[in-house]
């Protein structure tokens, strides 16, 4: 008998470092991280279109940018560790 070779993901997410087979722009990426960055991206569309018409200023377009990257795509990960305690699996 012969054991089924196990074929792992070839890479690690850039930002959560979980394996993964997909790339975005050539950065490894995993699905939850992806989808975050599609998050952010819509967020950071909304807010250039907001930064002309004066609703936000630059600085306080920089520091929502630099947050909500933080909390969308470093941060994900992260969560759900805390609430694994109540969790219950089969």
């Amino acid at each position: 008998m012969s054991d089924p070779i196990r074929h792992d993901p070839p890479w690690r997410c850039a930002f959560c470092h979980m394996r993964t087979g997909t790339r975005l722009f050539r950065i490894p990426v995993c699905t939850i991280c992806r989808d975050q960055l599609q998050d952010f991206v819509l967020v950071s569309v909304i807010l250039t279109a907001l930064l002309p018409s004066g609703f936000v200023s630059g600085t306080q377009f920089i520091v929502e940018e630099v947050l909500m990257f933080g909390a969308l795509v470093l941060v994900k990960h992260r969560l759900p560790s805390i609430f694994e305690r109540f969790t219950q699996h089969d």
